[in-house]
C-alpha cells in the first residue's frame, strides 16, 4: 500500500524532468507562430517577429515588414532558456533546488504575463506602431497562433509546478503510518 509521503516523494522526482521540459517547450513556442489574419496580405508572425506571407518571396516580405514587428517572444525565449537552466540545475544537485524551483516559478510567471499581454491583443503587440501609422487605419484582427496559446498553457502549467513543488517542500513531513489490516483501524 502507497502512503501519502510516498506518493509526494513520487511526484517530487517528475518535477525537474517536467520543468526542463517546460522550459525547453517555451523556447521553441517563442520561435513559431503567434499571430495570424485572414486580411490583407494575410501574414502570420513568430513571437519573434519573423512574417510569412503566403506566395510572397522571403525578401520581399523582409523589405516591407523590416523593423515593423515587435518581438514579444524574446521574452518568452529567454525566461524558457532561465527555466530550462533552472530545472538542469535542481535535477543535478539536491542543494540547489530550493533556489531552482523560485527561479522556475518567476520565470514562468514572466513567460505567463508576456505571452497573455500579446493573447488579449496580438495585433498590437506584434506590430509596431508605424505599421498603424502607415495603414492610416486599426490594425487587422490578427487569431493567436499555436505557439502564442503554447506559450500560455506551458507558462501556466509550470507556475502549478512550481507551487505545488514548493508546497511539498514547505509542508511539514508527518511520521509515516501503515495501515494494515488487523490494526484495528477497520
Amino acid at each position: 500500500m502507497t502512503t501519502q509521503r510516498e506518493f509526494v516523494e513520487g511526484l517530487r522526482r517528475w518535477v525537474w524532468p517536467a520543468a526542463l521540459a517546460g522550459g525547453l517547450l517555451l523556447v521553441l513556442f517563442a520561435q513559431v507562430e503567434w499571430g495570424s489574419t485572414d486580411e490583407g496580405v494575410q501574414p502570420s508572425i513568430t513571437g519573434l517577429g519573423r512574417v510569412t506571407v503566403p506566395g510572397a518571396s522571403d525578401e520581399d516580405v523582409a523589405y516591407f515588414f523590416a523593423d515593423n514587428t515587435d518581438r514579444p517572444g524574446l521574452t518568452v525565449l529567454v525566461a524558457g532558456i532561465v527555466v530550462a537552466v533552472a530545472a538542469a540545475l535542481g535535477w543535478w544537485r539536491e542543494r540547489l533546488r530550493p533556489a531552482a524551483i523560485g527561479v522556475i516559478g518567476v520565470a514562468s510567471a514572466v513567460a505567463l504575463v508576456a505571452g497573455a499581454m500579446v493573447l488579449a491583443d496580438p495585433a498590437a503587440h506584434l506590430f509596431t506602431d508605424r505599421v498603424a501609422r502607415a495603414l492610416d487605419s486599426e490594425l487587422p484582427r490578427m487569431d493567436p497562433g499555436y505557439g502564442l496559446i503554447g506559450t500560455v498553457a506551458v507558462a501556466a502549467g509550470l507556475i502549478v509546478v512550481a507551487v505545488s513543488a514548493i508546497a511539498s517542500m514547505i509542508r511539514p513531513r508527518a511520521p509515516e503510518r501503515r495501515l494494515t489490516p488487523g490494526d484495528g483501524s477497520s
